[in-house]
């Protein structure tokens, strides 16, 4: 994939859309993907800081800078997981600054929940591991068997891995309103990829030797 597409926001929903068009396997992803994400995020939290603390003797001067860093630390410690989320979301500002405005709460929220969860549940790996492996088997169901067609993880695996969980976000706000044009146009292009699509998987059936 061009880096110009990898930036183009309708495009990238175009590609997840017409992978995911059946009501049946939309759903299993909007159920899902929020689950694997915040699996994956407790997974990282295992890190424990990968940022230096301020030193106790800093804060204690009241330097501006080490007494913020302490706070913000204290509410969001450095790990994997907060990192991890902040490269997301500073991606998905480049996508579109609005929507990513939008899900940026939601998105740091599951980082700060994963993180708590993992502090204070001895079994927090063990869970997260059962729901991580869970939802994926339930996503390859969607597309095997409602969706009739592959996920986007046999080609993207940016969009698969990445973009899934802002485009979650996407389907949500689609669904109460949001961007309506958009949607609209989005809409008229998925039809014609899914069209093409079949019409070539039908081409294909037809020169199989019988």
């Amino acid at each position: 994939m061009s880096q110009s597409k990898l930036f183009d926001i309708k495009h990238q929903l175009l590609q997840y859309a017409s992978h995911h068009n059946n009501v049946w396997n939309v759903g299993i992803h909007l159920t899902c993907i929020p689950v694997i994400l915040w699996s994956a995020l407790v997974f990282a939290a295992n890190t424990g800081p990968l940022i230096t603390y301020p030193s106790a003797a800093a804060v204690a001067s009241g330097a501006t800078i080490p007494v913020a860093l302490s706070k913000l630390f204290k509410f969001a410690p450095p790990n994997a997981a907060w990192l991890m989320m902040t490269g997301y979301v500073s991606y998905y500002f480049a996508l579109d600054k609005e929507t990513a405005l939008i899900s940026a709460p939601l998105f740091f929220g599951l980082a700060k929940h994963a993180t708590d969860f993992l502090a204070s549940n001895p079994n927090a790996n063990r869970i997260a591991g059962y729901a991580h492996g869970i939802a994926w088997i339930a996503q390859f169901i969607g597309h095997g068997f409602f969706e009739k067609r592959a996920p986007k993880l046999t080609e993207n695996l940016v969009q698969a891995l990445v973009l899934a969980p802002y485009f979650v976000v996407w389907e949500v706000l689609f669904f109460l309103g949001y961007r309506p044009q958009l949607k609209k146009e989005l809409d008229v292009l998925v039809q014609a990829d899914i069209a093409a699509f079949r019409a070539k998987k039908a081409l294909g059936n037809k020169q199989k030797p019988q």
